[in-house]
């Protein structure tokens, strides 16, 4: 939008600092002419407060500015500003068929200056109702690189756990016994980041929480852990292959049926597995198919 000479402003019902400090780590704070935060207004989203103000700050109407929102809070927020909306639904595909008849309606009579993008990595799970009323854009994108210090810890810990494991010395005695401790170890581990890193991303402020029910709140914060897993699943395969790949005469068939076990740990999550039993499955496979 920069390259064409649309300004653009950051409205966020989250403090100042927040907001500022996420700009900062994107590297993002110089494609913004403007920004209003909680700070700023009276009242937080729902209220257009936030979006009025930003509009103000861009010399322009509510109704000259389009917003782009992945909260019903802000959505609602927009609508009240005069704002055009732009919706955005995450995992479109996860929708259950109760869920997906009564978004059909949406599709068919879209609410007024309403855009909706819907995101999937599984498009053809979508009704076909449904795609047949959507325009399908297929984007080829790389996932930005998790920069936690306690995740790339564990990723190296694993690569010399697994490395350990292709080296076969752990026959008998003590080496087995250290080769399964340090594989529930890199189980308990996963679990604690994982937790940590969705609390940390549920940054939903008490506005748009007392805007949803406990149930609706449930399924954001759901979406936000099945969306971190898998760039955390992501980089154990990276981690398992780049590993495997750097040993001497490693059997391609080792290499596949490892990945094919950390797949299948991926499917069990998907079916709502609980994590712990389904990275235990991959981990204890990875023994086994290591050390033959």
């Amino acid at each position: 939008m920069n390259k064409e000479g649309i300004p653009c402003a950051v409205g966020s019902s989250t403090p100042r600092e927040n907001l500022e400090q996420a700009l900062d780590t994107l590297g993002m704070r110089k494609d913004f002419a403007a920004f209003v935060t909680s700070e700023d207004v009276e009242h937080g989203k729902p209220a257009p407060d936030v979006y009025q103000k930003a509009a103000q700050r861009l010399g322009l109407e509510a109704c000259e500015c389009a917003v782009f929102e992945d909260s019903l809070a802000g959505i609602v927020a927009a609508a009240r500003a005069g704002a055009v909306k732009v919706a955005i639904v995450h995992e479109a595909d996860r929708m259950n068929a109760e869920s997906a008849n009564a978004f059909l309606k949406t599709l068919e009579e879209p609410p007024p200056d309403t855009t909706i993008f819907m995101l999937t990595t599984r498009p053809n799970d979508l009704l076909d109702t449904i795609r047949s009323r959507c325009i399908a854009l297929r984007v080829d994108s790389e996932p930005e690189p998790l920069d936690d210090e306690q995740w790339l810890e564990w990723l190296e810990d694993f690569k010399k756990w697994q490395k350990t494991l292709m080296g076969g010395k752990i026959r008998k005695g003590d080496s087995v016994s250290g080769a399964v401790i340090g594989c529930y170890g890199l189980i308990a581990r996963f679990g604690a980041i994982l937790g940590r890193l969705v609390d940390e991303i549920a940054d939903m402020d008490e506005s748009e929480s007392d805007e949803l029910d406990d149930e609706m709140i449930e399924a954001v914060r759901a979406s936000q852990r099945r969306a971190l897993r898998k760039r955390l699943l992501a980089d154990i395969e990276d981690a398992c292959v780049d590993c495997a790949l750097g040993g001497n005469g490693v059997p391609a068939v080792k290499i596949s049926r490892a990945v094919a076990a950390l797949e299948k740990s991926a499917a069990y999550m998907e079916l709502n597995m609980p994590d712990a039993p389904a990275i235990e499955y991959f981990m204890l496979s990875s023994l086994r198919i290591w050390t033959r």
